[in-house]
């Protein structure tokens, strides 16, 4: 027994002279508290308010692989034009894998700019009273989820200079004085999943901008469209909730090759408009309770399949608007069920 005893204790018992090993800890962020410039990969954290920040740019991002947490602060500027809250990478400096999280910036000219920034994340972010809340300048492959982007005077979100293949998912956009969500020149293969827009001159914009997908959510509350799609190719619309005072879903300027399909168009003016517009599909929406359900003017080529258009003062309209596919839809309890004028001919609808 003693020698037994003897040996577990020389087992457990360290080798004199060995080190020990302390247990890990994880690595505490940088504090900050005022407007700065991150030029080195890490971790950082927001300490406290930054109010009424005279800077030109706040807090700059000018390094890959950094995390800002705003751990629920405020960045608050003066309002001033070509200022901006927080700026991440440069056109001279691009970057990437940079996330901001937990963050409300507001009152600058840009509330949140990436500009040449790529394969980063916006999460729990609201930009507010700001000229544009959240820019994107050429900036790809980013993820923004539960952004909110509210009271800005002119854009909510905007992607533009082929910010390509970035990923929306809950975002907001209401009471922005031009655009909520804005995709626009060449941003293209963009995918953004329940959006709110509400409350904004246009709700969803795509201006030039082509293959990219709008799918679930609402616009509502719009003074003119809930979407509007102008010169924009091969985009897809899709099961919106479509409440605004002018048109549900606009598509204008040569916009060709679109998709709107499974969205519910009630109250508005115009349910789905097309004007100069060929080529799109249109399928599985509904249109109720409009003045016009669909309305085509100068526009050619459309396919229009398994929609329904019910109780509208005019079902469809189609107004110089020639050689439009009809099938399997039903329209019927409208005012007049179709109206065809204008030098409208070859159109697949009932005499």
């Amino acid at each position: 027994m003693r020698r037994a005893l003897l040996v577990v204790l020389l087992v457990a018992l360290p080798a004199a002279g060995s080190p020990t090993v302390p247990a890990e800890r994880p690595t505490e962020p940088a504090t900050i508290d005022s407007c700065t410039t991150l030029s080195e990969p890490g971790t950082y954290a927001l300490t406290a308010d930054i109010r009424n920040a005279a800077a030109g740019q706040c807090i700059r991002i000018r390094a890959s692989d950094v995390t800002l947490n705003g751990r629920g602060h405020l960045v608050d500027g003066r309002g001033a034009f070509g200022t901006a809250g927080v700026t991440v990478g440069t056109w001279a400096r691009s970057v990437s894998n940079v996330t901001i999280r937990n963050l409300t910036v507001a009152e600058w000219d840009d509330a949140v700019r990436l500009t040449e920034a790529d394969r980063g994340r916006l999460d729990d972010v609201t930009a507010t009273e700001s000229r544009v809340g959240v820019r994107l300048y050429s900036a790809s492959e980013n993820r923004l989820a539960d952004v909110r982007a509210a009271d800005n005077a002119v854009h909510g979100v905007s992607l533009v200079d082929d910010s390509d293949r970035n990923r929306g998912e809950n975002l907001s956009a209401v009471g922005n004085a031009l655009f909520g969500v804005h995709l626009g020149a060449d941003s293209s293969g963009n995918r953004i999943r329940n959006v709110t827009a509400r409350s904004n001159e246009y709700g969803v914009v795509a201006v030039g901008a082509d293959e990219n997908r709008v799918v679930g959510g609402s616009a509502t509350g719009n003074r003119i469209a809930g979407v509007w799609l102008s010169a924009a190719d091969a985009n897809l619309v899709a099961d919106l909730r479509l409440r605004n005072r002018f048109y549900g879903v606009f598509l204008a300027d040569d916009a060709a090759n679109n998709t709107l399909r499974g969205n519910r168009a009630r109250d508005n003016a115009v349910g789905f408009r097309l004007r100069n517009s060929d080529g799109n599909h249109l399928r599985g929406n509904l249109a109720t309770g409009n003045r016009d359900g669909l309305l085509f003017i100068e526009s050619d080529r459309n396919s229009v399949v398994e929609n329904r258009v019910t109780g509208n003062r005019r079902g469809v309209s189609l107004l110089a608007s020639s050689d439009n596919r009809f099938r399997a839809n039903v329209v019927r309890d409208n005012r007049r069920n179709f109206v065809t004028a204008r030098g409208s001919e070859n159109n697949s609808v009932p005499a």
